[in-house]
């Protein structure tokens, strides 16, 4: 047993030998954690980037689907303008050919319309009673 004995020195030389490999063990990892963190943060700021983008395309494209709404409401605006305008002049030209014809339509239509009122009013009634 003596002879596996170790001296003092040889003791602190031993010791100084694991510090020195647990220190390089530890710069080791902390150099790759380093790197890890700096891999992870370039990712982070891509996927923001990306994200960014896909947001500013969504943006347009929301942008471009309202402004081809309101164009296309328009066309349709103007369009139904015109088929009135076209409307009250037919109205108009048959009421100046026919005027008496005119006044009766309008007075049945005008009784029609009145019967259908009432008709309604009174089947409402019934529910809430």
């Amino acid at each position: 047993m003596a002879d596996d004995a170790k001296t003092p020195s040889q003791l602190a030389d031993d010791a100084k030998a694991v510090a020195g490999d647990a220190a390089q063990a530890l710069r080791s990892g902390l150099n790759d954690a380093k790197a890890t963190a700096g891999d992870a943060l370039d990712t982070a700021r891509g996927v923001a980037a990306d994200a960014k983008d896909v947001a500013a395309d969504a943006v347009d494209t929301g942008r471009a689907y309202a402004r081809n709404a309101v164009n296309e409401s328009g066309k349709k605006i103007s369009s139904l303008k015109e088929q009135a305008a076209q409307w009250q002049a037919s109205c108009e030209k048959q009421i100046a050919a026919e005027p008496v014809k005119a006044v009766l339509v309008a007075a049945a239509g005008g009784a029609l319309l009145t019967g259908l009122l009432l008709a309604f009013a009174r089947s409402g009634r019934r529910y809430y009673d």
